[in-house]
């Protein structure tokens, strides 16, 4: 039997649902420039995945991120569409492709990754090293607790 959750619990958990929504929407304004919107951070973090795992599939990225393999197919399909991933056929299995950055994808993973690196400094630059480990081991302990909560995937 579950307890109800107290007001405080509550209001963490407002509170972090609201950071992980700031905290897009300043990578979005970090990567939008004159020319060119920004694309979803999702997109941009399978496709740094892409890269540095040259050649994996999306069968590979789907156990990697834990997420199910038709929202992977579909954030594949979106890649592959902005020209950003380019898949080539799998000697070893002809069902499956090994995904690729292209060199507009190279580009744009870098600039997430300045936007990131932008977005980190401006939240976190006022913590000192002990108050950041601190909050990285209790943001880890909660993240623990997600995966224990959630149900395991569907592999098929």
């Amino acid at each position: 039997m579950s307890t109800r959750p107290t007001p405080r619990q509550l209001a963490a958990l407002t509170h972090l649902m609201t950071l992980f929504g700031g905290v897009k929407k300043a990578l979005r304004h970090q990567l939008h420039t004159e020319t060119e919107p920004a694309v979803a951070p999702m997109l941009l973090r399978m496709l740094q995945l892409c890269q540095r795992h040259p050649g994996i599939t999306q069968q590979g990225l789907a156990q990697r991120t834990g997420r199910d393999k038709g929202q992977v197919a579909r954030l594949i399909r979106e890649l592959l569409e902005l020209g950003l991933l380019s898949r080539q056929d799998n000697p070893e299995d002809r069902r499956s492709h090994h995904l690729l950055p292209t060199a507009a994808g190279v580009a744009a993973v870098a600039r997430f990754e300045q936007a990131e690196a932008e977005v980190a400094r401006w939240l976190f630059g006022h913590l000192n090293a002990t108050e950041l480990a601190d909050l990285t081991a209790q943001l880890g302990t909660l993240r623990e607790r997600l995966d224990r909560f959630l149900p395991e995937q569907d592999e098929g």
